[in-house]
């Protein structure tokens, strides 16, 4: 191979979005290899094929002659990780969003509170975490870096926090919300369990108001479950 070329037709955004065209085309021939693309997260997906094309025999590696036009069928291609259930550290997240990235799916769903535990620091209410993780909870800084990590290689991270059932790992600090009375614990099994947020209580809103609200400025992404 003489001669490689990538060319892609804009940058495109900062963040990936729904909206990106991730289109590409390949074409080998000859001496020739050439990557066109409409943006950069295309262009992305078109090296992630680009890599799945060496073949080898008895004289070596080559790349065969190809012709690929590729453009994705769904805008929102995910893998839910639920790390509330069953904590995953980083590195594991981190492992998923490249094994994402070969397969081309392009939303990593973080389901990240349910009865099992709450897996996200909350800086306007740090007891949520504090009494609702056994400490295994992704920091603000460590969310940011999975963020960045995701957006950098053509993955939008969407967070999940389950409201107003599945909520077990809330009303250990705040049993006074719950619909019915505590103490309460963590769940240590699955299964439906009881408690919900109550809807009557107007202290429900507030607290919720303050942790979307922050959690809306720490996920870039403009969907949250």
């Amino acid at each position: 191979m003489l001669f490689r070329s990538i060319e892609c037709k804009a940058s495109g955004e900062a963040l990936p979005s729904e909206s990106d065209d991730e289109s590409y085309t390949i074409n080998v021939s000859g001496s020739k290899a050439v990557l066109y693309a409409a943006s950069d997260f295309g262009a992305l997906h078109g090296l992630e094929t680009f890599l799945q094309l060496p073949k080898w025999d008895k004289e070596g590696w080559f790349l065969p002659e190809a012709s690929i036009r590729d453009q994705p069928r769904f805008a929102w291609r995910g893998l839910m990780i639920d790390v509330a259930r069953r904590w995953q550290p980083t590195e594991v997240i981190e492992r998923n969003i490249d094994a994402m990235v070969v397969v081309k799916l392009n939303v990593l769903h973080l389901h990240l509170t349910d009865d099992q535990g709450f897996r996200i620091e909350s800086l306007t209410h740090p007891e949520l975490q504090g009494k609702g993780s056994d400490g295994r909870y992704f920091t603000q800084s460590q969310m940011r870096a999975i963020i960045d990590y995701a957006s950098d290689r053509g993955v939008r991270v969407v967070p999940e926090f389950d409201i107003p059932g599945h909520a077990t790992s809330w009303v250990v600090s705040h049993p006074e919300l719950a619909s019915l009375p505590g103490p309460y614990g963590i769940e240590r099994q699955w299964g439906v369990f009881n408690p919900v947020l109550d809807p009557t209580n107007e202290a429900t809103y507030a607290l919720l108001g303050d942790f979307l609200g922050e959690m809306g400025a720490l996920f870039p992404d403009r969907f949250m479950h």
